[in-house]
Formats: structure tokens, C-alpha cells, sequence
């Protein structure tokens, strides 16, 4: 017995879907970003120097380095959403690239000099700046997350990491503002501590809540 399935039969349940605008995706994430900054501020204060407009150069220096891959990572993922022949956006690895010269610079001091600083190390505020980033991280991710799931991401195991960075650069951004810190082995221990966490969270969880 032989079945003939023709097009229109195929088709004849289908129903139009609006492709997920990039614009929702950025909205998103900034609006959460902004959520967590607000609860960073209110609950712990910001930093003297950044409320009078003057904060100090490695304040500057890190901030700007968790927004550049914030963003370059957030680019990734909503172009991800909207798969196609060509795209390709893969400037969250040079930002990676750049962000990762904080924990190198801590290694290479501490092996040219006296170690580690054990202040740093076992410091009082280190917990607090991966709890809170990690959390603002948590925040921003599941917002991306579920607008993903009105895309069509394809590399959900790359998107996974990707909504990981984004999130986690975001949340330790705004934890940054209020962060007394402003050494660089600070900075190459908990904020890259709280940011690869966040990643490999992103990339345990996201894929699942997206899968087709």
C-alpha cells in the first residue's frame, strides 16, 4: 500500500510565528541590569568616588571591562536567536581575551613577588562580591533565558556559555559600583571567579530550558 503525502497536507497545520526582535533581547538584559544595579545601591551604597563623578582608575578599568564583555557576549546572544547563512558574531571572544589579562597579571605577580596576598585571598568582602554577583547574574540570565525560548537558537551548548558571560558580567558590574576593592588580584579572583561560575551555570542550565 503506498501513501502519497502531498505539501499542502504537510503545511495545512502550520501557523505563522514573528521571529524575536534583537531589540527585546538587549531590552531585557539592560532592564535586569539596571534592577540588580538599583539593589547593589540601595542596599549597600556605591562607592564615594563613583557617586562624585571621579572613581578610581582601576575602578574605571574594571567596570569598563565587565561592560565590553557584557556586551560583546549579549551581541552574541541575540544574534544567536535569529540563526542564519553568514551571521557570525565573535567579538565576545576578544573581550574574553582582553577581560582574561586580569587573572593573568594576578599569576604573573604573584609568581615574581611574595605570593599571593592572603588579604585578598581570605578577604571579608570575597564572598560577598561572588554571592551578589553571582545572584544579579542568576537574575539577568533567567530574563534572557525565557526570551530565548521565543527564538530559534541552534548552538544552544555555545549559547549556554554565552548567556552565562552576559549575565555574569553584568551582575558583577553592578556589584563593582559599590566593591571597596581596587586591587587587580581582587579582580582576578572574585570577579573572575564569580563570572566563570556564572558561565558554567549558564551552560548546565540554559540549554535545557531552550531545547526544542
Amino acid at each position: 500500500m503506498t501513501m502519497t503525502i502531498d505539501i499542502d497536507t504537510l503545511v495545512a497545520d502550520l501557523q505563522p510565528v514573528r521571529p524575536v526582535s534583537p531589540r527585546g533581547g538587549v531590552l531585557i538584559a539592560l532592564v535586569a541590569a539596571a534592577v540588580v544595579v538599583a539593589i547593589v545601591s540601595a542596599a549597600f551604597g556605591l562607592r564615594a568616588d563613583v557617586v562624585a563623578g571621579n572613581p578610581h582608575p582601576m575602578v574605571m578599568l574594571r567596570e569598563g571591562m565587565l561592560l565590553l564583555l557584557g556586551f560583546a557576549s549579549l551581541a552574541a546572544v541575540v544574534a544567536s536567536a535569529r540563526p542564519g547563512v553568514g551571521q557570525s558574531s565573535t567579538g565576545w571572544r576578544w573581550a574574553l581575551a582582553g577581560a582574561s589579562l586580569f587573572p593573568l597579571t594576578s599569576i604573573a605577580l604573584a609568581m615574581t613577588t611574595e605570593g599571593f596576598p592572603l588579604d585578598v585571598l581570605f578577604s571579608v568582602d570575597g564572598p560577598w562580591c561572588l554571592g551578589i554577583s553571582l545572584g544579579g547574574g542568576l537574575l539577568i540570565g533567567a530574563g534572557l533565558t525565557l526570551w530565548l525560548r521565543k527564538g530559534a537558537p541552534t548552538a544552544l551548548n555555545r549559547i549556554g556559555w554565552l548567556v552565562g558571560l552576559a549575565s555574569g558580567s553584568f551582575g558583577a558590574f553592578a556589584y563593582g559600583l559599590h566593591c571597596p576593592s581596587i586591587t587587580v588580584f581582587y579582580v582576578g579572583l572574585w570577579y573572575t571567579g564569580a563570572i566563570l561560575l556564572c558561565a558554567l551555570l549558564g551552560r548546565l542550565i540554559v540549554p535545557r530550558l531552550i531545547r526544542w
